[in-house]
C-alpha cells in the first residue's frame, strides 16, 4: 500500500499531516487563528496532536498535499455506500414508484452509471487545486452567491445522513423487541458517527478503510436468508411514464450530487496524483455497491406485499423492521447480523458529518474562525432531529428530498463544467489560490446563479411530487432534472461571456 510521504515539508513523518496545526505559513490567506482560536490553543493543541484535523475550508498548500493513498478514494465511497441507505433507497422503486424488478434494475444499472460520471471527473480536479468542492465552486458562483450552493451541499448530505439514521434505527427498535425506541436507536447511530467524523480526515479514511467487511458479509447473509420470498408478485396495473421519470429523478438526486463533494476527500492528494486512476476509483467506489444493494432494495420492496410477516413488520419500523423479519429465521444470530447491517450506517453517517462541517465554514467568513470539529457536533444534533422527524413520513420524505436536490445538482453540474471546459480551458492554474476569499477578485457569480435560478420557470410545472403535480409533469411525468441541465447549460455561456467583457476579460 502507497504511503504518505513529507519530503523537504519539515513536517515529523510519524505524525500524518492533518496533525499539525495546518495553516501554517506556507498556508494560502489563512493565519493559525482561523484554525485555533487564541484563548482555547492549548486544548486545541492537544486535540490537534491526538489526530484531529482542525483545518476547514482553506485551501491545502502544495507541501501539505502529500498523501498517496489513492485507494482510500475507492474505500470512503464504497464503505459508506454499502449500507442500508442503498437498499432503502432501491426499494422505493418497487414499493413506491410501482416498477416490476426487472425495469427497475435495468434502470438503476444505467442511470447510476450515467449519473456518477460527474463525481468521477470532478473528483480529479481537486487534487490539482488543492481547493475543497465548495471552494472550487467559487470560481464559478463566487464567494457569495456561493453560499446558496453551499446551503444546497449542507441539505443534500445532511439529507443522506438522516435518511439512513432513520432507516438503522428501525432496524436497533426492531432488534431490541420493543424495549428501545426507534428515536434511541438514531441517537447511538449518530453519536459514534460524531465520534469518527469529529477526529476527520485520517480516522475518517481508516475507518472506511476496513469497515466494509463484515458489513458485507451482513449483507450477503440476509439476501441468503431472504431466499425464495423475494419472488415478485404480478403488477396489479401497468406502471406509467410518470413513474419510470419519477423513478430516474430519484436516481438523480442520489448521485448526480456527488458531484458537488467528491473533491472533499482528496484535497491532501499531490498534483501529479493519476487522473484516470483516481476518477475509475470514484465511479467504481460508488456504482458498485449502491447499484447492486438498490436492486437489492428493489427486490425486497416489491417483495413486501406479497408476504404478511414482512408487510407488518414494514408497517410497523419500515424498511428496517422488514429485514428484521427476514433475519429472524436464524433467531439469535439474525439479531446479532441485523446490529451489524444497523451500524453499516456509520461509514455513511460519519462521512456526511464530515462533509457538512468543511462546507459550513464555507457559508460566511466569521465561521473560518471555528475549528472544524466544532461543527461535527453542530451537524450532528441538526441531523438527529431532522432524522426523527423524517422517520415519520419517509418514502415521501425521501422521494421528495432527492428528487428536489437532484434538480439543483442538474444545473450545478451543467455550469461547473462550462466554466472548467470552456472558459478556463480545464487549467487548473487558473485558480488562483492566492483569491479564494477575495470577493472583489473572484466572478461575481452573477451569471451562474441566474443559470441554476431562472430553469425553475420550468421546473416547477414539471415537478412530480407527492405534495405538487405540475401541468407539465401531469402529462410526461418528472422533467424537472431535465430541464436543470439543459436550461442551465443554455444561459450561462452568454452570461458568464458578458460578465468577462464588463470585467476587462479577467475570469
Amino acid at each position: 500500500m502507497d504511503a504518505i510521504n513529507t519530503p523537504h515539508t519539515g513536517l515529523d513523518p510519524s505524525k500524518d499531516l492533518e496533525k499539525s496545526l495546518v495553516p501554517s505559513e506556507t498556508s494560502v490567506d489563512v493565519s493559525p487563528a482561523d484554525v485555533v482560536p487564541s484563548a482555547d490553543r492549548s486544548l486545541w493543541t492537544r486535540l490537534s496532536e491526538a489526530g484531529v484535523e482542525l483545518r476547514g475550508a482553506q485551501p491545502v498548500p502544495v507541501e501539505l498535499r502529500t498523501d498517496t493513498r489513492y485507494f482510500n478514494i475507492f474505500t470512503i465511497f464504497s464503505t459508506s455506500m454499502t449500507s442500508l441507505l442503498p437498499i432503502s433507497i432501491g426499494s422505493a422503486t418497487t414499493l413506491f414508484y410501482g416498477l416490476n424488478l426487472r425495469d427497475a434494475a435495468l434502470m438503476i444499472i444505467f442511470f447510476d452509471i450515467i449519473f456518477c460520471l460527474p463525481a468521477a471527473y470532478i473528483v480529479t480536479i481537486a487534487p490539482r487545486t488543492g481547493m475543497r468542492q465548495m471552494i472550487q465552486s467559487r470560481y464559478t458562483f463566487g464567494k457569495y452567491g456561493n453560499i446558496l450552493t453551499v446551503i444546497v451541499v449542507i441539505m443534500t448530505v445532511g439529507g443522506f445522513s438522516c435518511t439512513a439514521t432513520s432507516v438503522a434505527g428501525n432496524c436497533l427498535a426492531y432488534l431490541s423487541d420493543g424495549k428501545l425506541s426507534s428515536e434511541v436507536g438514531m441517537m447511538i447511530i449518530v453519536l459514534v458517527s460524531l465520534v469518527v467524523a469529529f477526529f476527520g480526515y485520517r480516522i475518517l479514511h481508516l475507518y472506511e478503510r476496513w469497515a466494509w467487511i463484515p458489513i458485507l458479509i451482513a449483507i450477503v447473509f440476509t439476501i441468503g436468508c431472504a431466499g425464495e420470498n423475494l419472488a415478485q408478485p404480478p403488477l396489479e396495473t401497468p406502471t406509467t411514464k410518470q413513474e419510470y421519470m419519477g423513478m430516474i429523478a430519484l436516481i438523480a438526486g442520489s448521485q448526480i450530487t456527488w458531484a458537488m463533494v467528491a473533491g472533499d476527500y482528496c484535497v491532501y492528494m499531490p498534483p501529479t496524483t493519476p487522473r484516470f486512476r483516481l476518477g475509475m476509483y470514484c465511479l467504481t467506489g460508488i456504482c458498485i455497491p449502491f447499484t447492486l444493494l438498490m436492486i437489492v432494495g428493489a427486490a425486497i420492496g416489491g417483495a413486501i406485499s406479497a408476504n404478511p410477516t414482512w408487510e407488518t413488520a414494514y408497517a410497523a419500523h419500515g424498511i428496517g423492521g422488514v429485514l428484521g423479519a427476514i433475519l429472524d429465521r436464524v433467531g439469535g444470530f439474525g439479531k446479532f447480523i441485523l446490529a451489524l447491517m444497523a451500524l453499516s450506517v456509520i461509514a455513511t453517517v460519519s462521512r456526511d458529518y464530515y462533509t457538512v462541517s468543511v462546507n459550513i465554514q464555507a457559508l460566511v467568513p466569521i465561521f473560518r474562525k471555528v475549528p472544524r470539529a466544532v461543527f461535527v457536533i453542530v451537524t450532528a444534533g441538526a441531523a438527529y432531529g431532522v432524522a426523527f422527524a423524517a422517520s415519520k413520513t419517509f418514502y415521501d420524505s425521501l422521494v421528495t428530498f432527492l428528487s428536489i436536490i437532484g434538480y439543483y445538482g442538474g444545473s450545478f453540474v451543467s455550469v461547473v463544467f462550462i466554466e472548467w471546459f470552456y472558459f478556463r480551458k480545464a487549467d487548473p492554474d487558473s485558480f488562483d489560490p492566492e483569491i479564494w476569499n477575495d470577493a472583489k477578485r473572484l466572478p461575481t457569480g452573477i451569471p451562474a446563479l441566474a443559470s441554476v435560478l431562472l430553469p425553475w420557470a420550468l421546473i416547477v410545472p414539471s415537478m412530480d411530487q407527492t405534495w405538487y403535480t405540475g401541468p407539465i409533469a401531469k402529462n410526461a411525468g418528472d422533467l424537472g432534472f431535465w430541464f436543470a441541465i439543459i436550461l442551465a447549460a443554455l444561459f450561462y455561456p452568454p452570461f458568464r461571456a458578458l460578465e468577462i467583457r464588463l470585467r476587462g476579460g479577467k475570469l
